[in-house]
């Protein structure tokens, strides 16, 4: 194997050691929040206000009552 040969098979070594450390980098992140469903759950709860929220402003903008277009909603 010639010098070209011992590079290419180092670039791919540092490359995988990169990987395998990235992999690992939001473990301390993920365990604070109670591991990694815990804290996905968190943000589609958190999402999900956010979401409530700005379809209330919407229809309160429209000059729609939410609780009314929600009684429409369920009649179709």
């Amino acid at each position: 194997m010639g010098f070209e040969g011992k590079q290419r098979t180092d670039d791919r070594e540092l490359r995988n050691d990169a990987w395998q450390r990235l992999k690992g980098a939001l473990k301390d992140v993920y365990a604070a929040f109670g591991g990694g469903e815990a804290y996905l759950r968190a943000e589609r709860e958190a999402f999900n206000k956010s979401m409530e929220r700005r379809e209330h402003l919407i229809a309160e903008a429209m000059g729609w009552s939410s609780v009314a277009r929600d009684d429409e909603e369920d009649e179709s």
